[in-house]
């Protein structure tokens, strides 16, 4: 059919316009959807410990233990909390001496100070420090050919007012127990470290009951016995799920400062089975606050706030807590003094945060009572070495005890400390004259003589040479050559892994009895034992 041209441009007009029509149309709008709530639980990083310098009263520990099963330990004394302090010792000690053995005794590091093939790694960091609480991290790991493994992680809080300690499972109510579990295995499976079929399989012991019952139908069709394959070779069993108990779950639980649940876990919080590797959970302050037991909302409060910690009165300086059947100590004595050249060696050892122990003559402290006063003002332990320096065991027993107890007046009168300890000039002492004098008699058991070489290019190699855990040094403050050696030796000490100590530091733990005496701490003659 022929239309007329104007027809024709009518009829493309209206087609171009109803096309149009039909493009601009609106669409149907699609509501929105709802956005998913964030998750009550994630998989999260661990939470930080606190720098020991940051926490008033800190005493960080270290030891190095190398040999077929080495030790890596560190830890956290705090100065004046005896009882924290003491459970602390319990606690490493107990571990240590499961790994030797038989008897942990402590040790100094090989001078190559070797990798750790094999042994174990031993970590307590503070991770809360408020109010009257101090709050710690324990980690054990194990070194296996190589390979270190994370063996547990706990935590503790104790309350330094009244001695109580408390775990991390107390930081929940009893009966959130479960919803804790659920959260923790809701972000491991979110992880990837765990599937929810395992979960479901764990869940549904029913169900498990009738798979066993029908392949024990199927095992006897066939004519195998149940638990073998059909060509009558055992079948690989599933093990059995064990879910962690609460104290194997939480055991590690703290706060975060902003008021998450934090949860370190090794093992699957439904099956029981262990991790590829530890994971800390975070659950919300939200989700965990219905959670959480009277204790565990006091420490959270203190995990947000910035209360400031309240430390024990603190141990005078040279007596803090140490414990010398863990880390390697030393004492370091001097012998004769006071007089010029013990200024010196003041400074050196102030310069070193290190505490002596002076055994003084009667006569220098009445003629340098400065010097005497300022050394037990700096801390250091004052000792009793007879007034003029005799051989004992040649004097009458009266005349013996006037040296000692002359000596102590003199002492006393000049530093202001009264002396606690005795060494009789060149370790001369009859058994009727110890039996008499009324404490104790401390010895050495390495020998610098420095007096004899007054050279300290030979009488450092000496004592490097000798000493060895819980010995006590002998030196004499009284020449400029020994003064001159004692920055290079103490350096020395410190860099071998030596923790310089004073003479009652080093037998703390040890009733010493007046008239006996004592050379070293140890198992080794003629040393003490510890324990």
């Amino acid at each position: 059919m022929h239309f007329p041209a104007g027809k024709r441009l009518l009829a493309l007009t209206a087609a171009v316009l109803s096309v149009n029509a039909c493009s601009i149309s609106p669409a149907p709008v699609m509501p929105s959807p709802t956005p998913a709530p964030p998750p009550e639980s994630v998989a999260g990083q661990a939470l930080p410990s606190l720098d020991p310098s940051t926490v008033p009263g800190a005493l960080p520990m270290t030891i190095h233990v190398d040999g077929v099963d080495s030790v890596r330990a560190k830890w956290v004394y705090l100065n004046g909390g005896a009882a924290y302090n003491s459970q602390l010792d319990a606690q490493l000690l107990g571990i240590l001496d499961q790994h030797a053995g038989g008897r942990f005794n402590p040790a100094v590091a090989a001078p190559e100070k070797p990798g750790m093939a094999n042994g174990l790694k031993l970590a307590q960091d503070i991770i809360l420090a408020g109010g009257n609480t101090l709050g710690t991290r324990f980690t054990r790991s194990e070194a296996v050919a190589g390979t270190m493994t994370l063996l547990s992680e706990t935590t503790s809080y104790t309350d330094l007012a009244t001695g109580d300690v408390q775990g991390g499972p107390a930081l929940l109510a009893p009966e959130s127990v479960e919803t804790v579990r659920a959260l923790l295995s809701g972000a491991i499976v979110a992880d990837g470290e765990s599937t929810p079929a395992t979960h479901q399989e764990a869940a549904t012991p029913a169900a498990s009951d009738a798979s066993a019952a029908s392949a024990t139908s199927s095992a006897t069709a066939t004519g195998t016995e149940p638990g073998e394959g059909s060509n009558g070779t055992a079948a690989a069993k599933t093990p059995a799920a064990v879910p962690p108990a609460a104290d194997a779950l939480l055991g590690g639980a703290a706060f975060s400062r902003s008021g998450e649940l934090v949860v370190p876990v090794q093992a699957d919080p439904v099956t029981g089975i262990a991790l590829p590797e530890s994971v800390n959970v975070h659950i919300t302050a939200e989700a965990a606050s219905p959670l959480l037991s009277d204790l565990g909302r006091q420490l959270r409060q203190l995990a947000e706030a910035t209360t400031a910690f309240t430390a024990p009165p603190p141990a005078a300086s040279g007596q803090e807590h140490i414990n010398c059947d863990l880390v390697p100590c030393a004492a370091l004595t001097y012998d004769d003094g006071p007089n010029d050249q013990t200024t010196r060696l003041l400074k050196i050892l102030a310069d070193r945060s290190v505490y002596a122990t002076f055994f003084e003559q009667g006569s220098y402290a009445a003629s340098y009572p400065e010097i005497a006063a300022a050394t037990a003002a700096a801390g250091h332990v004052i000792a009793n070495h007879t007034v003029n320096h005799p051989y004992l065991s040649k004097l009458s027993l009266n005349a013996a005890l006037g040296e000692v107890q002359g000596a102590t007046d003199m002492i006393a009168g000049a530093s202001g400390a009264t002396p606690r300890y005795l060494r009789p000039p060149y370790g001369d002492m009859t058994a009727r004259i110890a039996g008499s004098i009324g404490m104790p008699v401390v010895n050495w058991s390495v020998d610098s003589q420095d007096w004899l070489s007054r050279n300290k290019e030979i009488f450092i190699p000496k004592v490097m040479e000798l000493i060895h855990p819980g010995s006590i040094i002998l030196q004499h403050d009284i020449h400029r050559t020994t003064v001159d050696g004692q920055a290079q030796l103490i350096d020395d000490l410190h860099a071998a892994g030596y923790q310089l100590v004073t003479v009652p530091q080093l037998f703390q733990g040890i009733e010493m009895h007046n008239g006996q005496s004592y050379f070293c701490r140890g198992d080794a003659y003629p040393c003490t034992p510890g324990r």
